[in-house]
């Protein structure tokens, strides 16, 4: 068939990057149908034939035909399929020519296979066939075109728009009397599902794996602290057992200091003790000559006395008022080195029962305020 020229259409939308070789012009209406047509059943794979023109520098695809051949690629494209085929585009798209077909594939990467390959050089042979091929989970469609070393995919394509009511028709029909708005108007709402679908299986993923890190964040939180815990109680056990060892040296420190202060305590009371025998026995051996005189003299006197009263009883009296009258005069004692009253005071009268006579007698506040050479008067 011969090549008719013609002038690209004006308002179109580039996607991808076409280049400058041959080109391909898909119209909006035909676009959204495919897309769809693929969005309807997400578990299955869609098929069309595109229709259209084509001229020396551009392929215009502006028709879709359905053609439900089943799952089974073995079987696409026979007579009977064919037949239907050709009877709809009689029917829809009148005067215009098969261009190549459409294949929607869900959840398989959009490259060809040998058994694609195979079917598209068996049933569309002709030089610059295309092949559009989708995968509508993932958003990928890519143009295949037939050139002399086979089906090279194209790295661009575009989309334009213009009143196309032949496949308004159709679609209208399709749709049970209903039309649909173009591509660049209408949201693909089974694609938009679908990927809003996964997008909350993502977060739930994401919600699980964030619960999971959190819980062994707080396994690994609560270990610390039992850790930090034990390590507490021990530390507390070991204080509570220094505080107790350093109690009972503290406890047997203070009975040793007390010890020590009754020790000391003691020998200075038997120092004491020692230095009032010392000077009893230093009073002792200095009063007991003196005892001796008074003695004898105390004898002699007696004997005089007695002599006395038998010769004069008035003179032996006399003579006895005169001795009272001397003994009644107090007696003096000149204090010695190692000296105390109360040594003295027992030396003297056997006793400590004239101690605070002497210290009156003597004018003396502290009884143990005595110094060697001092004189005291003894009563």
């Amino acid at each position: 068939m011969e090549k008719k020229e013609r002038t690209f259409p004006r308002n179109t939308r580039q996607i991808g990057e076409p280049g400058t070789g041959a080109r391909v012009f898909i119209e909006d209406y035909v676009y959204t149908y495919l897309r769809q047509l693929a969005g309807d059943k997400l578990t299955c794979m869609r098929t069309a034939v595109l229709l259209g023109r084509r001229d020396a520098s551009a392929v215009y695809i502006q028709g879709a035909l359905e053609a439900d051949m089943g799952q089974e690629r073995g079987k696409w494209f026979s007579n009977e399929s064919w037949s239907e085929i050709f009877r709809g585009v009689q029917t829809w798209f009148d005067g215009m020519e098969v261009l190549g077909w459409y294949l929607s594939n869900p959840g398989f990467p959009v490259k060809l296979t040998d058994d694609l390959k195979s079917l598209h050089r068996k049933h569309f042979p002709g030089q610059e066939t295309v092949f559009f091929l989708t995968d509508i989970l993932e958003n990928e469609e890519v143009f295949f075109q037939q050139e002399e070393g086979g089906l090279t995919p194209l790295p661009g394509y575009y989309i334009y728009y213009e009143k196309n009511e032949q496949m308004q028709a159709y679609i209208s029909r399709q749709h049970g009397g209903l039309g649909i708005e173009p591509e660049g108007v209408l949201t693909d709402r089974a694609a938009a599902r679908f990927r809003s679908t996964m997008q909350e299986k993502k977060e739930k993923n994401s919600q699980k794996k964030l619960m999971t890190l959190l819980y062994t964040a707080c396994t690994f939180l609560v270990m610390v602290i039992l850790v930090i815990g034990v390590t507490l109680i021990n530390n507390y056990d070991r204080m509570t057992s220094m505080e107790s060892a350093l109690y009972r040296i503290s406890e047997s420190l203070n009975g040793e200091s007390d010890g020590n202060v009754d020790v000391e305590q003691a020998a200075q009371e038997e120092n004491r003790l020692a230095a009032e025998d010392a000077a009893e026995e230093a009073l002792s051996e200095a009063v007991t000559p003196q005892a001796k005189e008074v003695q004898a003299d105390a004898a002699a006197v007696t004997e005089e006395g007695g002599a006395a009263s038998q010769e004069n009883p008035e003179t032996a009296q006399e003579d006895s008022t005169e001795e009272a009258d001397a003994e009644a005069e107090p007696e003096h004692y000149l204090v010695r080195v190692g000296d105390t009253l109360l040594g003295i005071c027992r030396a003297k009268y056997g006793g400590d029962e004239r101690l605070d006579e002497i210290c009156e007698l003597n004018g003396l506040e502290d009884s143990d305020k005595i110094y060697a050479g001092q004189t005291i008067v003894l009563p």
